[in-house]
């Protein structure tokens, strides 16, 4: 027997796939008007909202509904700090959530990167942040994206200048064709190791303001 709601999130699904959003959020939100604790439902709806449709205010009341009904529901909450830590005037609830999740998923790399940056943009703690995006890299050295969130942090934060270097210059290894890693490399050799006169302040504000 198929659970409650299958046929209506595997219809959004369909419509969300041939580029109609609005449609799919419409399907969704018929079913929700039965069912309003169905918490499947409701989070396709909350992610169509978030990545479809740019709404995350809206995205953010479905996930909080969510955790209304079902306060382990950790997808939602890990969906809810993935927002949030871009949202300064929300720290403090974000950090509650944070400190519900870390203690769960110890070893849930994107969470701790999550929350890596969430500590570097937000929370100005370049320390803290320093040891997420270490053990990250620790446990997946071949993963640009957190190579990158590190030599960043580095680079533009922590001064470090040659330790960010190393690892950009691993992310181009194995990364040969990413563009943005060769200039922020070519940048960084311009203007912090020209000859004699070693590294120098203020540098890669464009790299610093990537998202990865």
């Amino acid at each position: 027997m198929a659970e409650p709601g299958y046929e209506a999130r595997k219809k959004a699904e369909n419509q969300r796939a041939s580029g109609n959003i609005d449609g799919a959020i419409e399907t969704l939100e018929a079913y929700l008007y039965t069912d309003p604790h169905n918490c499947r439902v409701r989070m396709d709806l909350a992610k169509l909202y978030i990545v479809e449709k740019g709404d995350k205010d809206f995205g953010l009341v479905q996930l909080d509904a969510i955790l209304d009904i079902d306060p382990d529901y950790d997808d939602a909450r890990k969906a809810l700090v993935s927002v949030l830590k871009n949202k300064k005037k929300y720290n403090k609830e974000t950090e509650e959530h944070f400190d519900i999740l870390l203690p769960k998923y110890p070893n849930d790399l994107a969470l701790i990167h999550t929350y890596g940056t969430f500590c570097r943009e937000q929370l100005l703690d370049f320390g803290k942040a320093r040891e997420c995006f270490e053990k990250c890299v620790q446990k997946e050295p071949d993963n640009v994206i957190f190579r990158l969130s590190l030599a960043s942090l580095l680079i533009n934060d922590l001064r470090l200048y040659k330790t960010g270097k190393e690892h950009l210059l691993v992310a181009d290894k194995l990364q040969p064709y990413n563009k943005k890693t060769k200039d922020a490399l070519r940048r960084l050799e311009k203007k912090k190791f020209q000859e004699d006169k070693g590294p120098k302040k203020g540098f890669l504000t464009r790299f610093a303001k990537q998202k990865y």
